[in-house]
């Protein structure tokens, strides 16, 4: 083992830091190296990949090695990880050396993990559990406005995960909820070149490069305001 960093990262495109679901192997991990700082990564959301190489790179890191979680391999979500990886390398001045770890389904201790749940037999099912369905989620909100914000993989790997959060606190700091404005995060809306991109409706607004230094702007003209700004629209196909 010559990296001084690894970064683990989830079996999802997008999502919260996965590092609670896999503490027990984090820990065993910094144990069995304890000159190696050890963390996780998502493509989208928070902790993403190019968070964790940003630091890593800030903290001064040679080698980083970056090890997919992933037990049965999504190869869509692996391949995007290697793009993702590969936009940082060339988008970076003098990055550290990054390894990418082979498929945890190709070490022989997968097999063993195998044999081990079949012995233990699992818990047993329960019809019990809480319903698909709830008078909480009947009604659609009341929004005037709906945002969508992109989260797949390049938008995230260029400042979506940013504009999210400049998004929440804008809308929070003028006391503003669902019944106002409607935030949902999707996945690729497929202008991928003019990332991160965003969507506000009823107003068919399509906006390129929006950056968490635009929000605010954003907020006060077109969401409460309810003026588009233009001059930020996405180019569209005619």
């Amino acid at each position: 083992m010559t990296a001084d960093w690894v970064v683990v990262t989830a079996p999802t495109d997008r999502g919260g830091d996965p590092a609670d679901e896999v503490a027990a192997a984090l820990v065993h991990a910094r144990r069995r190296f304890p000159g190696i700082t050890v963390r996780t990564a998502v493509l989208g959301g928070q902790s993403t990949v190019v968070d964790a190489l940003d630091d890593a790179a800030a903290a001064g890191a040679a080698t980083v090695l970056v090890v997919s979680g992933q037990t049965v391999i999504d190869r869509k979500t692996d391949a995007w990880f290697r793009r993702v990886i590969g936009h940082w390398l060339r988008t970076r001045t003098d990055p550290p050396d990054v390894r990418i770890g082979r498929p945890l389904s190709e070490g022989s201790g997968y097999a063993e993990l195998l044999v081990e749940a079949i012995d233990h037999g699992g818990t047993p099912a329960r019809a019990t559990t809480a319903p698909l369905t709830s008078p909480a989620w009947q009604e659609v909100p009341a929004f005037n406005r709906h945002v969508l914000l992109c989260r797949g993989p390049r938008c995230s790997a260029q400042g979506s995960g940013e504009t999210q959060h400049a998004i929440a606190e804008a809308l929070d700091a003028r006391g503003l909820g669902d019944d106002d404005v409607l935030v949902t995060l999707t996945g690729c809306m497929f202008p991928c070149n003019q990332a991160p991109v965003a969507v506000v409706y009823p107003d068919d607004t399509w906006y390129a490069g929006l950056t968490s230094d635009r929000v605010d702007e954003l907020v006060d003209e077109h969401l409460v305001g309810g003026a588009p700004i233009t001059r930020w629209s996405a180019p569209r196909r005619r």
